[in-house]
């Protein structure tokens, strides 16, 4: 079984990093944590280190699609970027499939390692601060 690891340290740049593919309960735990981030109502930018999920199920996607769509005005207040770190080209295709169906709201970029995406959320993040 898979878990989410979320790392708060260094706020208002969250962290959260995939170990496996995680189980039903664990995506739905995952789930809920993003939404409280995203409606806790202080400006954040998240980088998800996806090197080790695997390919998720298509029901785990819907639930990501179904997020997205419920919290979309929390995501476009509150999240300055998202930065989703990628092992594979696969893992890139999944998030392209998702995002044609249910685009995001907020400015999403792919990485292939976590500096460039970490410092690109940093950079996301003084943007949506200053104005």
């Amino acid at each position: 079984m898979g878990r989410v690891i979320f790392d708060e340290n260094e706020k208002p740049l969250m962290r959260m990093t995939y170990q496996g593919v995680p189980d039903e309960a664990e995506w739905q735990k995952h789930i809920d944590v993003m939404s409280e981030w995203a409606r806790r109502g202080d400006v954040y930018g998240v980088v998800i280190d996806a090197r080790e999920v695997g390919r998720i199920p298509a029901t785990l996607r819907r639930g990501i699609m179904d997020w997205i769509t419920r919290d979309k005005q929390h995501l476009r207040a509150n999240c300055a970027g998202g930065a989703l770190v990628f092992a594979s080209p696969l893992q890139q295709g999944l998030w392209t499939a998702i995002s044609w169906v249910t685009p995001s709201p907020i400015p999403v970029k792919i990485f292939r390692e976590l500096g460039p995406a970490e410092a690109w959320v940093r950079a996301q993040l003084e943007q949506k601060i200053a104005s």
